[in-house]
């Protein structure tokens, strides 16, 4: 099933066309109305206004068999074509057939060039922002087709080897599903961009298998002997047919017509006429949806790549273990790729994924899908976090006007407390700063000033405690580091902890503490910045309001009942708690990476 690529390129596209039309469509299909014009006029049926009078005005990407195929004199044919030839018929309209590429067929729709599109199309929410879809009128899955001559033992994905490869159709869900699940277990994904294509590879033994829409494997294994379906891939997706959003009369018009097809039995004979399935059978009808947080359909909890996922995953098991005991809903653990990869998957599956993701991360997801913020944690009895600026104890350096031209060692451009908060608070006060240095993590930062690399770096900031684990600071950004006056104590305890008569700092440097134990001695800490919110229990947008209410209650009476237990959970994190919030409290660190011009390339 093929997927249009990403909404910015459609946005481009769409200046495009209407800059320039679009010289690669073709008519197929000519009626006695002759070519289209671009004013909107009325049909003699029923007052219905279509591009051209008396005439539907179809867009589609031939071939895609055995939905959209060519036959010999160059007419439209397959289950599509008979489909949305009779429901012009029953509108009273003549079908003109408009070939074009995929990739713009739903500018093209949104702009006016077709009345509608029947084209094998998956129904998604991103391509409803621009379209208006019919009622699902098929149901799809993917399909491993293998070649037997070549391959004979295959009978699965689950058979496939690392160095295998496999051959997909260019932006389409097959292409997704593969990249997915096979790509990282070492197989090769071979991207082309017609089935055919695919299939050719296949004869010839380029590829091992082909991974594409069940009916479109189905067609080609009747026509190229040697080709067989070995299995079926179920995604549950869904076609419709796009209409164009500004025709609403048209679009229920279409779905009157679909309605009364499947009722007298004009659907059924296509569907036997075209698709390779048993006699009879009908898979119009959605099937019915799987509650979310079965065992079927388990809670998707996402977890940023911070440190080891190994680690991450340990932690996050037990409090799957743990949110399942109460609530008895079922949890899925997993950490993307990267911080980016982890809101993407929380927009891509808005209904059954939460994440605990850091500031920068929800307020994006916030932005790009609308996800929603529950819980941020508490770590040392505090539910914000500061960035700190640090200096070598022995430098002149006092205020941040001071750091003008000095050069700078932070973590990452990632890192929110160790780049973008201060990084907007140098735009903000107009300081520029001299060279940077990329230091790969928060240690690296305070290691480079430590060594000399840098005049100054940026980390996250934890107030120090006393010996009882208890917050003695008192706020202020002037006496945020240990007292002068007990630095040169500052030792390593029996439990391995840096101690300065009785303070026990707990900012970035006591990372270092084992490799550097005088590192309170040689870096201090000059300022810091105002509070930031710490890391956030994020939901998708379209998470079920009360199973997030369950969840947050079970997260917040772990932390209360069970506290060594929760902080085991999210040692990873060095969560100790959890308090909550609202997307108000992000209102700042929004202004910073809108000033910056932040987006979801930058979180990496």
């Amino acid at each position: 099933m093929r997927l249009r690529r990403a909404l910015l390129l459609v946005f481009v596209l769409s200046l495009i066309v209407a800059a320039c039309g679009d010289d690669g469509a073709e008519e197929t299909t000519t009626t006695a109305a002759g070519t289209t014009t671009e004013a909107t006029t009325t049909t003699a049926a029923a007052g219905l206004q279509t591009i051209t009078p008396g005439v539907l005005t179809i867009g589609a990407d031939v071939p895609y068999p055995p939905f959209e195929d060519f036959d010999a004199e160059g007419n439209v044919i397959g289950f599509d074509a008979d489909l949305m030839n009779e429901i012009a018929s029953r509108l009273g309209l003549e079908p003109l057939w408009i070939d074009t590429d995929f990739d713009t067929i739903f500018t093209q729709l949104a702009q006016g060039q077709f009345d509608v599109v029947a084209s094998a199309t998956t129904i998604t929410e991103e391509r409803e922002l621009m379209v208006d879809f019919s009622t699902r009128y098929f149901n799809a899955n993917q399909a491993l087709t293998i070649n037997t001559d070549e391959t004979p033992d295959i009978d699965s994905t689950a058979d496939l080897q690392a160095g295998d490869a496999v051959a997909v159709q260019t932006g389409t869900t097959g292409e997704i599903w593969a990249q997915e699940h096979l790509e990282p277990d070492g197989i090769i994904i071979r991207s082309f961009t017609q089935p055919p294509d695919c299939f050719a590879a296949l004869e010839g033994a380029q590829v091992i298998g082909a991974i594409l829409d069940i009916d479109t494997s189905l067609a080609a294994e009747g026509d190229r002997p040697g080709l067989a379906v070995v299995e079926e891939i179920v995604t549950g997706e869904g076609y419709g047919f796009p209409v164009n959003p500004e025709n609403p009369q048209l679009l229920s018009l279409v779905n009157a017509a679909l309605a009364a097809m499947i009722d007298d039995g004009f659907y059924q004979d296509a569907y036997d006429r075209w698709l390779d399935r048993p006699e009879g059978s009908v898979l119009f009808e959605a099937p019915e949806p799987v509650a979310i947080g079965t065992e079927e359909n388990p809670i998707e909890v996402l977890f940023v790549p911070s440190v080891s996922a190994e680690e991450i995953v340990a932690g996050g098991e037990l409090l799957a273990a743990q949110l399942n005991e109460a609530t008895g809903l079922f949890f899925e653990v997993s950490v993307p790729t990267s911080y980016a990869a982890t809101v993407e998957a929380m927009c891509a599956s808005p209904d059954n994924t939460m994440g605990f993701i850091p500031a920068q991360g929800y307020i994006l997801a916030n932005n790009l899908c609308g996800a929603n913020v529950s819980l941020k944690a508490m770590r040392y009895g505090f539910d914000v976090y500061w960035a700190q600026f640090i200096v070598a104890r022995d430098s002149e350096f006092e205020t941040l006007e001071d750091l003008a031209g000095a050069s700078w060692a932070y973590p990452d451009a990632t890192s929110t407390s160790g780049y973008i908060v201060p990084a907007g608070i140098f735009a903000n006060m107009a300081i520029e700063t001299g060279e940077g240095l990329e230091a790969g993590s928060h240690d690296g930062a305070v290691r480079a000033v430590y060594n000399g690399e840098a005049d100054f770096g940026t980390t996250f900031y934890s107030p120090f405690i006393d010996a009882e684990g208890n917050v003695t600071w008192d706020g202020t950004a002037e006496n945020a580091d240990v007292p002068d006056d007990v630095v040169d104590s500052c030792v390593l305890d029996a439990d391995g902890q840096i101690e300065c008569s009785g303070y026990y700092p707990r900012d970035a440097r006591r990372n270092l503490r084992t490799d550097l134990p005088d590192v309170i001695q040689k870096v201090r800490i000059m300022t810091i910045s105002d509070p930031i919110p710490n890391d956030t229990l994020t939901f998708g947008p379209d998470f079920p309001e009360d199973l997030r209410a369950l969840i947050v209650d079970a997260l917040k009476a772990f932390a209360d009942e069970d506290p060594d237990g929760f902080a085991t959970a999210f040692d990873a994190y060095s969560w100790n708690g959890v308090s909550d919030t609202d997307d108000t409290e992000f209102d700042s660190i929004r202004a910073i990476l809108m000033a910056l011009g932040y987006d979801l390339e930058d979180l990496g």
